[in-house]
């Protein structure tokens, strides 16, 4: 009798594409000197880089910016919103600077380089150096070996071109240099980026928290430029929110100094007018006296509307200053990065990994690579 498992069809290849599992597991313990050795050597690696690359830190600040606009209809705000649409940013209440463009303001020109002139305390090898912003990212920045020798060639060509081409800026005051916001120098544009790299700054479209990140190898320094980031972004904001507030501010002062300087003289007159001609009974007198206290009544009226006029527009200025709360204040950070730890559990990890790859597959292969040839 014929047994039916001699009809099974076995799959084509089926056999070659199975694993080996367990043997696949002896070659690994078997190799386990290799992989130990190449993660001792990644480990090393991860080491070395941590210790010739400069320390970055970072501080992270939250800011809740106050929005200015009037609200639409509430139940379709709160419904938009959870789909991440705003509908009041749709119906054209907001200002020209909503809260989503404040990171374009802070990655602007004139915004960065107003923080070149931020004073700067260094201290170097024992010795205290005070300087500005500038300064210290043009002259005080560290950098890793390679990053130096990868440059040299540039920097090689950028002598060479100062042979043939005077240098404009060889006269220029590091710390305090002189910066035309429309028209930067090579040097002021290189400083720009600098800090540009340095700044990140997001918004959540939800409700407009703005996260500000700074980075630099100073953690003080990095603590004083968020800060000052900050007070900036206040006062740029502010500025704009009060203008014509305060605009018509000055106007009704202008008015206001002017009605009272008129009522004061015209109080003066009557007064003289009136000692003058105490206990006359001429009729012409009497009407001249009745008509500068009129002319008195009536200058006081404009007087004490005019002040009215001030106190509002003061009240209005103080109305449309914006509030830009910080949620999470700049502080100077503990730890920097990268982390010698982590860097050697890194690239040991990584070292493992390739060493699986060399003794699973890698090997085999250039030995067989060889045996074609």
């Amino acid at each position: 009798m014929t047994n039916e498992n001699e009809y099974e069809e076995i799959p084509y290849g089926s056999a070659s594409r199975s694993i080996d599992v367990r043997g696949l597991l002896l070659k690994i313990t078997g190799s386990w000197k290799t992989i130990i050795l190449w993660m001792l050597v990644a480990g090393a690696i991860g080491v070395f880089i941590g210790f010739c690359s400069p320390k970055v830190y970072k501080v992270t600040s939250k800011l809740s910016p106050e929005l200015s606009y009037r609200s639409t209809n509430g139940n379709l705000s709160s419904l938009a919103s959870l789909a991440g649409v705003n509908l009041n940013s749709l119906s054209g209440n907001t200002d020209a600077f909503r809260p989503d463009l404040y990171p374009e303001i802070i990655e602007s020109v004139p915004f960065i380089v107003d923080l070149f002139e931020m004073p700067v305390t260094l201290v170097e090898k024992k010795d205290t150096i005070a300087t500005t912003y500038y300064d210290y990212l043009l002259n005080h920045q560290k950098k890793a070996w390679w990053t130096t020798v990868m440059g040299w060639p540039f920097d090689l060509l950028n002598w060479v071109k100062g042979l043939f081409k005077p240098d404009d800026e060889a006269d220029e005051d590091p710390q305090h240099p002189v910066v035309d916001k429309y028209h930067l120098t090579k040097h002021q544009y290189g400083v720009y980026k600098l800090v540009k790299k340095h700044i990140s700054t997001t918004v959540d479209r939800k409700n407009y928290m703005l996260t500000i990140e700074v980075e630099d190898q100073d953690k003080v320094v990095a603590a004083d430029v968020s800060q000052l980031i900050i007070e900036n972004l206040k006062q740029y904001i502010t500025e704009y929110r009060t203008e014509k507030a305060r605009k018509d501010e000055e106007y009704y002062q202008e008015i206001y100094d002017e009605a009272r300087d008129e009522y004061i003289a015209k109080q003066k007159e009557y007064a003289r007018y009136y000692d003058a001609n105490l206990g006359t009974v001429s009729r012409i007198s009497q009407v001249k006296q009745q008509q500068l206290q009129n002319e008195v009544n009536l200058l006081f009226q404009i007087f004490s509307t005019a002040s009215q006029q001030l106190q509002l527009a003061k009240a209005k200025v103080q109305q449309e200053t914006p509030v830009l709360a910080c949620l999470q204040p700049p502080t100077v950070p503990l730890k920097g990065t990268p982390s010698k730890l982590n860097l050697l559990v890194t690239y040991m990890f990584f070292g493992f990994i390739l060493s699986l790859v060399w003794i699973v597959w890698l090997k085999d292969w250039i030995k067989g690579f060889r045996k074609k040839d």
